[in-house]
């Protein structure tokens, strides 16, 4: 039997310290949530022309999820969908542009010079590109108000929100309804550093595979604003979703590095273990340490 995690009852980033010179530094230039400057009020912001972007293969489950959030900020022709070999019938329906974007097997170096190169012809026509992975949810503090206002007072390059991960504890949770607003279903989420991706921007950006980081290093931090991964929101819908990710081909060198070798996990004990204990990155000192999600955050996916 698998120990479950440890949870903290009161709500703070294990890291809050380092990231509290970002915050006063972006304070300074935005303002607060209570007191934005006159410069910067909403009804004097213009709004820019963006765009959403992700890749799918055989995401029935999440894809919906991320349709039905992102579609609140961005239209239907501004929401594009790669499609890297979908077979479930997830990618036809409509209220997005749908990509073909052929590949064999997985591949997270390919997968990221697709997306960086379709985030570059994009940012020929749009202010603001935002690329994420079909589980990954960005949106400012609550108190910060929408996505869409947060883009429209954006004046930087790119942001690198806070990472944290939603956690299904199946003892003390039912299975999740996907019709239903997950984070009305999950009581916890934990900080994960791994998840602090620079996704938001405004200029063409390269990244690492996996999208973690970008190829040059360069980081930019918003304490107040969240990519909520939604990965673990359901321990049996994950298990099912890992086990058809071990079914296809993995490129040798994605075998080689590791590289999400944790989503080719999907048997009896070892996945409790990885589910329960393991954040994927333990060996960059990144741990799960639960706590609960605000109640301020309910609803919003």
């Amino acid at each position: 039997m698998v120990e479950p995690p440890r949870i903290h009852v009161d709500p703070g980033h294990p890291h809050d310290e380092f990231f509290a010179p970002w915050r006063e530094a972006r304070a300074q230039r935005y303002g607060s949530a209570e007191r934005p400057p006159r410069s910067r009020l909403p009804w004097r912001r213009a709004k820019k022309r963006r765009a959403v972007v992700t890749i799918v293969h055989n995401e029935a489950v999440f894809l919906p999820i991320w349709l039905r959030y992102y579609s609140r900020f961005f239209s239907a022709d501004d929401i594009y969908v790669l499609d890297n070999d979908t077979t479930d019938g997830s990618t036809e329906g409509p209220g997005f542009v749908r990509v073909p974007v052929p590949s064999d097997r997985v591949d997270h170096a390919w997968m990221a010079e697709t997306l960086a190169g379709f985030q570059h012809r994009l940012l020929e026509r749009y202010d603001v590109v935002l690329v994420t992975d079909v589980d990954e949810i960005v949106a400012p503090l609550p108190e910060w108000g929408t996505l869409g206002a947060y883009i429209d007072r954006l004046d930087e390059e790119f942001v690198n929100p806070l990472g944290y991960e939603v956690l299904h504890l199946p003892d003390r949770e039912p299975a999740l309804d996907p019709g239903r607003p997950v984070l009305d279903q999950r009581g916890y989420w934990f900080a994960n550093d791994a998840y602090d991706k620079p996704m938001l921007a405004t200029v063409p950006m390269n990244w690492v595979p996996g999208l973690h980081k970008s190829d040059d290093g360069r980081q930019n931090y918003d304490p107040d604003l969240r990519l909520i991964h939604l990965h673990r929101m359901d321990y049996e819908l994950c298990r099912a979703r890992h086990s058809d990710r071990a079914r296809r081909p993995w490129n040798d060198r994605d075998l080689d590095e590791g590289w999400a070798g944790y989503n080719r996990v999907d048997a009896g004990e070892e996945f409790e273990r990885w589910f329960l204990t393991d954040s994927g990155f333990e060996g960059e000192g990144i741990h799960i340490v639960c706590e609960p999600i605000p109640a301020s955050w309910k609803g919003l996916v």
